[in-house]
């Protein structure tokens, strides 16, 4: 099978590494449109221009956003009983629910979000 590809006509952005900032299925004045370049459509950069989320940065943003995330609410869950165990009046379900949050914190601090599929901790009931 033979798959057909079209050419196409890219703009980069002067910067180090070079991204594509524009594409044209027809070539354009240089002068006008600096840094263009023809390509054809299958090429890496053009396929990594048109699907970001794909490409491994992104990828490992969206792992430590997750993380980042159930940090801030397990701190949020820690900080609610917080007090009572600085002022030393915590029940006992108290103290044991902090220590069950903190432990669920501790193990996501742990997590290795450069693996395809992290495995995250289950939080406290």
């Amino acid at each position: 099978m033979t798959t057909e590809t079209t050419t196409i006509f890219v703009q980069f952005a002067d910067e180090t590494p070079p991204r594509i900032i524009a594409v044209f299925f027809v070539p354009q004045d240089p002068e006008y449109w600096p840094g263009l370049l023809e390509m054809q459509d299958d090429d890496p950069r053009y396929q990594a221009y048109l699907h970001p989320e794909l490409q491994p940065a992104a990828i490992l943003k969206a792992k430590q956003d997750q993380k980042d995330a159930l940090l801030a609410a397990a701190s949020q869950s820690m900080a609610r009983i917080s007090v009572s165990l600085q002022l030393g009046d915590a029940t006992d379900a108290e103290t044991m629910t902090a220590k069950a949050w903190q432990a669920y914190y501790r193990a996501l601090t742990l997590v290795d979000i450069t693996v395809d599929s992290p495995v995250w901790p289950v939080p406290p009931a």
